[in-house]
């Protein structure tokens, strides 16, 4: 009979304890939910700033938006965001950027470029702000926040675009680490080695059909 009745409390206990955390769980696993839905949404948001400047370069090739866009247009994005704040301070960020050889240029967007005068196929990739229109707005950037960048280029605007894709991944990974960020791709998704390997295999098949295409 005592073991039945401490079985029964201990089962009363555990009752309790459970009533008690349901709440605190259910708690935090919405607050998670309206946080990625939160981050979502102001991705989607803030991405406006990519498309302003891809539809500039599209006008100038004649095309009307993204969706008409041919393989050989294909724009190869990497998306750069804070990881453990809302935004970047943009002094440090511009200052980092210049530090890693990037100059800003056409359409108020920093560029990397072997050249100094920035020609168009001597620019192996661009970085865009994330918020619309796009461009970097330098005066006042001592009290002035970014909240995300990306990182891009046009396939048939590079001479080499396998080199520009190392080369801007690998400069978006020494920044990551100075501004304390964090890689996804086009989809908002993590940036992996595994999806790094096949956008590169993308890229070096585009390559290899452009090579044998009829000139």
């Amino acid at each position: 009979m005592s073991d039945l009745r401490w079985v029964l409390l201990s089962l009363g206990l555990l009752l309790l304890v459970a009533l008690y955390l349901w709440p605190l769980l259910l708690s935090k696993i919405s607050s998670r939910s309206s946080k990625t839905q939160i981050d979502s949404e102001t991705l989607i948001h803030e991405d406006d700033g990519l498309q302003v400047i891809t539809d500039n370069l599209n006008s100038e090739v004649g095309l009307e938006n993204s969706r008409e866009l041919s393989s050989d247009s294909k724009i190869v994005t990497l998306r750069f965001i804070p990881s453990n704040k809302k935004y970047f301070d943009a002094e440090e960020t511009i200052l980092a950027l210049r530090s890693s050889g990037l100059k800003r240029g056409k359409y108020g967007i920093f560029h990397y470029s072997f050249d100094e005068s920035l020609e168009e196929l001597d620019i192996q990739f661009s970085v865009a702000n994330l918020t619309e229109p796009g461009s970097f707005d330098l005066t006042n950037i001592e009290d002035s926040t970014i909240s995300g960048m990306s990182f891009f280029f046009v396939l048939h605007r590079t001479a080499d675009p396998i080199a520009s894709f190392d080369l801007m991944v690998k400069i978006a990974k020494e920044l990551k680490q100075k501004l304390e960020a964090e890689l996804l791709d086009e989809d908002g998704s993590s940036w992996s080695i595994q999806r790094e390997r096949y956008i590169r295999e993308e890229i070096i098949q585009h390559c290899h059909k452009k090579s044998k295409a009829p000139q």
